[in-house]
């Protein structure tokens, strides 16, 4: 039976890959190239030390003088899941504005952020899109009024 001959409402394999890291949660489907980042919820946050040989250490004022101080844990490791995912061949997916696209929020509170990938399989059809957001809904969490990268 080919790809064309499979009754569309018959559920696929989708293999979603995790990556954990200390506060975020990739969840990421090679095949399409979609994936998503769940954030941590905020109040899980913990500020930069106001220590300033600790901002110095954590500081990247060489490279950056506009910045000023270290990063909150969830910035920190934001930033580390990021460079991470990049090195690995994803990226987040941009809005019009600039800004990073939302996936939707999972049932306990936190904010899902749309990825992409290059697909290991070609060029994915509807179908398999549909089915890979799916599959990335429940892996992740999502309500069911989660938004579509």
């Amino acid at each position: 039976m080919s790809h064309f001959d499979r009754d569309p409402w018959v559920p696929g394999y989708v293999d979603v890959t995790i990556v954990e890291f200390a506060a975020h949660t990739a969840y990421l489907d090679p095949r399409s190239g979609t994936g998503y980042l769940v954030t941590p919820r905020p109040e899980t946050d913990v500020a930069a030390p106001e220590d300033p040989l600790v901002q110095a250490v954590w500081s990247d004022s060489l490279h950056d003088p506009g910045r000023v101080g270290g990063l909150s844990l969830n910035s920190a490791d934001r930033q580390e899941a990021f460079d991470y995912l990049r090195d690995e061949g994803w990226l987040p997916l941009l809005d019009d504005q600039g800004g990073i696209e939302p996936a939707g929020w999972t049932a306990d509170g936190r904010q899902a952020l749309c990825l992409y990938g290059t697909p290991t399989s070609g060029r994915p059809c509807l179908e398999t899109l549909s089915r890979a957001l799916m599959a990335l809904d429940i892996a992740a969490g999502l309500g069911t009024r989660s938004r579509h990268c």
